[in-house]
């Protein structure tokens, strides 16, 4: 593995240094830090600034568990709030963050399944309320972003904070909780594919003495997708109840209830017909190759949410969050067999697949964490443990190519059901039993800001055999991070950091032996520079990095490959945001080398260069006017080739307020491409992007 200059032997040197450097910044300190500073609030209904403020360089954000703002951690990390989702008219979190820099949204295409994001060119691990919530694949419902305040991406490895977790970042959506002003909207949307839905968000106080607060977020949806006999029904209730027993202490309970029903839009169609002409021209993205009727894609689940929060004393307070899940989907389909040519009658085999697929999950973070002066220095300090708890299962599986009949892919005749060839079967179900320990500290010694970390977990990843014995592998790691910053007088602060990630292993066909792999490890370096003016209009973020992995489960051409390698990932990403007056802009911009470590060949699914523009511009006290541009590099399939093209799309949103209703239109891929997101592999299987969605938009605010 290569070694960095800020490897961890640095880690408690670097610490003691901070601590005898103190006396030499004590004057700077009380001269004043740019660590107390607070963005003025605008919220004035009904006029242009009510929405202003995409800038949140001073924004604390949960997922990095330190009481400290994003200006002022000496790592990367991203913000896109709520105003920002319904600005970009976000039908998912992928939606959402398709103009946050270093971050590949929409990687997969087009999907009612889950929301695909690759971080750094590593997929992300996926947390909800700072604790993870997906385990295992196509098991749950994927998380309606209208229940969100906010979603959170933190850049590069996290297993300091989180155990295991994925090398690329993290991204943590934040809940919609009780608040004490009372207010809220009923939202009623319809757009294309003949998208229907009905929203209600209402919260505030539920007693005179304002002890119990309440909150109510609800949406029903009955929607088409641009794939045919495809459609994307679902709903969300998400009722909280927050108990203020005394100052001191909240008890906050969130219930998230969802379902969605429908079909999978992926259809696996081929490379011939897709990324290059097939027998007979091109294959439409509207394609649906499965039968109507039969294939569905039902999920739902339940997530029982307890936060805790208390402060001790004017120093110290302890929190702790605990979650219970339960979901399932049932899954029947058909795709186009892989590797697949159409004849020249336009015909290819289906593969048909059925999966019942369900997950128990039971995490629990607690910790205690400290704001105090010693000597001269300023502390954030956490100290903390954690458990992860989670179970899936897959029942009622079977996958059998050719066994779905043939379908003209060009002209598609439905009715040619063969169920006969299905002999489902339980596969070997999964656990994870994970226990870890943490303590960080954010110091603050005049300009100079010193983050540290450390962490051990004993985790258990056990394999539970249909027949016979059980696989089990045990292991333990001890990860931390470390990052040094300056803070300038003129706002501009650059830092350095190192952190480290782990992630354990199971097979992903459901037969390898867990004890056979090796943990996937990684190192990342960061190099970078913050910036905020002392009015709070303008923000710049840049950073270099270089990431390191190890034993990586590679994707292979066959599903389900166990071969283990490595990556290494170096890059660049750029954000900038400025405000001038009624005017707001916001810059992104990333550049990479993701490969494969022994191959020397590019990373699959990864668009290497990615550039976007957002704009906003209020027009006197009732319009504003939005538009936004996203360049998506090319990317390839697996093993480099073949190679999916770039692409320029362009969004665009007006909206009119007047009194306590506001009216918006927002469109994405205003122009209608049609272009491939990704393919497999040389003459395997492509998937489409999104193509162009419409959407009117009513809200009465009060």
């Amino acid at each position: 593995m290569h070694h960095s200059i800020f490897h961890m032997r640095k880690l408690t040197s670097s610490v003691a240094l901070a601590s005898l450097i103190a006396p030499t910044f004590a004057a700077a300190q009380q001269a004043g830090s740019l660590s107390n500073v607070e963005l003025e609030a605008m919220q004035v209904l009904g006029t242009a600034a009510d929405a202003m403020g995409y800038i949140e360089a001073e924004k604390q954000p949960s997922v990095g568990k330190l009481d400290a703002p994003l200006n002022e951690q000496p790592f990367s990390m991203s913000v896109a709030d709520e105003q920002f989702m319904q600005d970009t008219g976000s039908h998912t979190i992928q939606d959402a963050l398709r103009y946050t820099p270093g971050v590949y949204a929409g990687n997969y295409g087009f999907d009612t399944r889950i929301d695909g994001a690759s971080v750094r060119g590593i997929e992300a691990g996926r947390y909800l309320d700072g604790l993870r919530q997906l385990y295992g694949s196509y098991n749950s419902v994927r998380t309606n972003p209208y229940a969100l305040e906010s979603l959170e991406v933190l850049k590069g490895p996290s297993s300091m904070l989180y155990g295991q977790a994925d090398l690329g970042g993290i991204i943590n959506g934040v809940s919609k909780l009780p608040e004490e002003e009372r207010q809220g909207e009923v939202w009623a949307q319809y757009g294309s594919h003949n998208r229907k839905q009905l929203a209600v968000d209402v919260t505030g106080a539920a007693n005179e003495d304002g002890t119990l607060l309440y909150r109510l977020v609800a949406l029903q949806r009955d929607s088409d997708t641009q794939v045919d006999h495809v459609e994307d029904d679902g709903y969300v209730v998400a009722p909280s109840l927050t108990w203020r027993p005394s100052d001191d202490t909240a008890i906050t309970l969130l219930v998230n209830r969802q379902e969605n029903k429908g079909q999978v839009s992926a259809q696996f169609l081929p490379q011939a017909g897709t990324l290059e002409p097939g027998s007979q021209g091109f294959i439409g993205s509207e394609r649906f190759v499965g039968e109507p009727g039969w294939d569905r894609y039902d999920r739902e689940k339940t997530e029982t949410t307890l936060f805790f929060d208390h402060q001790l004393n004017r120093d110290w307070a302890f929190s702790a969050t605990a979650r219970y899940t339960d979901s399932s989907t049932e899954t029947r389909e058909h795709w186009v067999d892989i590797p697949s040519v159409p004849d020249a009658n336009g015909e290819v085999s289906r593969t048909i697949f059925t999966a019942d697929a369900a997950t128990q999950i039971f995490n629990v973070d607690a910790r205690l964490e400290g704001n105090f002066e010693l000597g001269n220095t300023q502390h954030n300090l956490i100290a903390g443990i954690d458990r992860q708890d989670a179970r899936w299962e897959q029942d009622h599986y079977d996958s059998v190519p050719g066994g779905g009949g043939n379908i003209d892919i060009y002209n598609p005749q439905y009715g040619d059901l063969q169920l006969d060839s299905l002999n489902p079967s339980d596969r070997p179900d999964n656990e994870i039993e994970q226990v870890g320990i943490y303590l960080a500290d954010h110091i603050e010694v005049g300009p100079v800001v010193v983050s540290a970390g450390l962490r051990h977990d004993w985790a258990e990843n056990r394999q539970l055999a249909v027949s016979g014995s059980d696989s089990v592998s045990d292991q333990e790691a001890t990860t931390g991070r470390l990052g040094l910053m300056y803070r300038f007088a003129n706002g501009v602060s650059p830092y350095v950091s190192y952190s480290e990630a782990f992630t354990m292993n199971l097979g992903t066909d459901g037969t390898a032996n867990p004890s056979a792999l090796e943990p996937t490890r990684g190192e990342q370096e960061e190099a970078g520079v913050k910036y905020l003016s002392p009015d709070k209009s303008l923000a710049i973020s840049a950073a270099y990095f270089d990431i390191t992995q190890e034993n990586r489960v590679s994707d292979g051409v066959t599903p389900g490959g166990v071969e283990q390698t490595g990556a290494v990932i170096d890059g660049w990403e750029l954000q900038i945001n400025k405000r001038w007056q009624d005017f707001e802009t916001q810059l992104g911009y990333t550049y990479m080398n993701a490969n494969d470590d022994s191959s020397g060949e590019r990373l699959s699914a990864v668009a290497e260069k990615q550039a976007s523009w957002w704009n906003k511009l209020y027009v006197g006290n009732h319009w504003r006017l939005a538009a936004g541009v996203r360049y998506i590099g090319d990317n390839v399939g697996f093993g480099g080739s073949p190679v999916v093209p770039s692409e320029t799309l362009y969004d665009a949103m007006i909206g009119y307020t007047v009194g306590q209703w506001d009216i918006s239109l927002d469109a994405k891929n205003l122009t209608d491409e049609e272009f491939i997101s990704w393919c497999r592999y040389e003459g395997g299987d492509c998937g489409y992007g999104e193509r162009r969605n419409v959407t009117a938009n009513v809200r009465y605010q009060f």
